[in-house]
């Protein structure tokens, strides 16, 4: 009797317990119901998402190769084209790169104004450092030949304050216009600098300690006379 007592109790316990299971799917069933199916998709929408810009980077990354394949051919109006077009569409990166491309057709051709603006443009879309810091570095070379030392200065000194491999080259570009602008003390800094820093490159510090050799040391005291010693600028003398 006291098992088949047990059992009527076991049966109406879990007659109980699918009421109230039945009771829970009912009341909140289509909330969970709403929640997976807003997750499903959200999931699906982040991979197509993914998907579209994968496909999106391929396309660019295939369009910038048969950019480059122009500028092999010679087709250099038509690389300057489309490398305009791929500056304007697609990734950040390709956006960059394309525009740091069109400012190096513009200097082939001549037009340097615009490929200092082209890579200027570069550097500010830029999101990567070194890239960015790369286009400041093109546009100054360029700039060294069309604008003043002041107008330099000002646009080599944050590449300088970087203190990485580019500020290395920064200062030397620096210290070899300021000699030309006849700033030797600003040559001489950045020359000692150079040939002081273990990690520069080796070809840099060799050129700063010629450059260092030829300039001289400053004079301790001018002369009594008034006159003074200038170092022919590099591009002068025997220097080179």
């Amino acid at each position: 009797m006291t098992n088949d007592t047990d059992s009527f109790v076991q049966e109406v316990d879990e007659s109980l317990r699918q009421d109230r299971v039945l009771a829970m799917l009912k009341k909140y069933g289509p909330w969970l119901l709403g929640v997976f199916v807003v997750f499903i998709i959200a999931v699906l929408g982040w991979q197509i998402w993914r998907d579209q810009q994968v496909n999106a980077a391929r396309a660019e990354s295939e369009q910038f190769t048969a950019a480059l394949e122009m500028v092999q051919a010679g087709n250099l109006d038509g690389a300057k084209a489309e490398f305009e077009r791929l500056s304007n569409r697609g990734p950040a990166a390709y956006r960059a790169m394309a525009q740091m491309q069109r400012a190096a057709i513009l200097q082939a051709q001549g037009d340097l104004d615009g490929a200092i603006a082209g890579f200027d443009t570069a550097a500010e879309r830029a999101n990567d450092p070194i890239m960015r810091q790369t286009a400041q570095l093109r546009a100054a070379y360029i700039a060294a030949e069309t604008q003043d030392f002041a107008a330099l200065q000002t646009r080599l000194q944050p590449l300088i304050d970087a203190d990485n491999r580019l500020s290395y080259l920064a200062r030397e570009l620096l210290a070899v216009q300021a000699w030309k602008a006849g700033q030797l003390d600003v040559a001489r800094d950045q020359l000692e600098n150079l040939s002081l820093a273990f990690d520069a490159p080796e070809a840099v510090r060799q050129r700063a300690q010629v450059a260092l050799a030829v300039i001289g040391p400053a004079p301790q005291s001018a002369p009594a006379d008034g006159a003074t010693t200038t170092a022919p600028a590099p591009s002068e003398g025997e220097s080179k």
